[in-house]
């Protein structure tokens, strides 16, 4: 016998009795859901990340210089915390643009024009945008050789009125003359930063390499995008309207085994995952 359940502040309660058959295809259709959900999670993470190293940027930023120590800045655990920040970002930037290629290729086919369309966007963005290209870079050069930071710095702006009113912002700035001796790390890119004279801030960079992320993504989710909403449809027509947000649905079947004896099973159909994907679709949206 197989049952779909609601279960609520541990009180379990039958919706129905369900067939095999029907039992199966909602399996299917959450399949397919948990499989597309995988690649979203990464683009979480990696949105995680983001979020951290820009809440950095807001607390280090309109600090008043009256009120500034100055050992703050100079402290060397302030400056690990800023590099593990931006590696963190960079690395899941990296980890995103793989996966996301892995997952087209595995769902669509390697030589599928899904896959191609991907690879096309990808070389776009790089080839359009200086801090996707820089960025990208800058991720080998933290793994391989060192930390992209190699000290942290304070602007302020003048106020010669009023001095004590002063504000300013940590800076993140990338020493130039430093990275024009990796040639072989910036290959590609090399003579590109061999004309820049100052030190790059990374500041702007990251911001750009945002907006690249968010479209990036926007196509991966694009071309899943009937499907998804097929398969949410199906699940949420199968269990109708005894969702609500106190509670979760669950089937319980039985599982015979060698020994004769009935086991009890439970598949959770994830709501949860359906959540993400329409806040994802709502967010892209705007």
């Amino acid at each position: 016998m197989i049952k779909l359940s609601t279960l609520e502040k541990n009180k379990l309660e039958t919706i129905r009795i369900i067939s095999e058959s029907s039992f199966e295809s909602l399996q299917e259709d959450c399949k397919r859901l948990n499989e597309s959900h995988k690649q979203l999670v990464v683009f979480k993470y990696l949105q995680l990340n983001i979020n951290d190293y820009s809440n950095f940027i807001k607390k280090t930023s309109k600090l008043p210089v009256a009120q500034l120590d100055i050992r703050t800045i100079t402290n060397s655990s302030l400056l690990l915390e800023t590099n593990k920040l931006i590696l963190n970002l960079l690395s899941s930037f990296k980890f995103f643009l793989d996966n996301a290629e892995t997952f087209l290729k595995r769902k669509y086919g390697k030589n599928s024009e899904i896959v191609n369309d991907y690879l096309t966007l990808l070389s776009k963005h790089y080839d359009n945008s200086f801090a996707y290209r820089f960025l990208s870079k800058l991720r080998d050069y933290s793994i391989h050789i060192g930390f992209p930071l190699q000290g942290l710095s304070f602007q302020a702006e003048k106020n010669e009125e009023f001095p004590e009113k002063m504000i300013g912002e940590i800076q993140l700035l990338i020493d130039i003359e430093l990275i024009k001796k990796e040639k072989s790390t910036f290959r590609g890119i090399h003579k590109e930063i061999m004309k820049i004279e100052d030190d790059v801030d990374i500041r702007p960079l990251i911001y750009d390499l945002s907006k690249s992320i968010l479209n990036i993504q926007k196509y991966v989710y694009s071309v899943q995008k009937i499907e998804i909403e097929e398969v949410i449809e199906n699940i949420e027509a199968f269990v109708g309207d005894y969702k609500t947000k106190e509670n979760d649905i669950k089937v319980f079947y039985n599982i015979n085994n060698e020994e004769k004896t009935t086991k009890l099973g439970i598949y959770d159909i994830p709501f949860d995952k359906i959540s993400d994907f329409k806040e994802y679709k709502t967010g892209a949206s705007k």
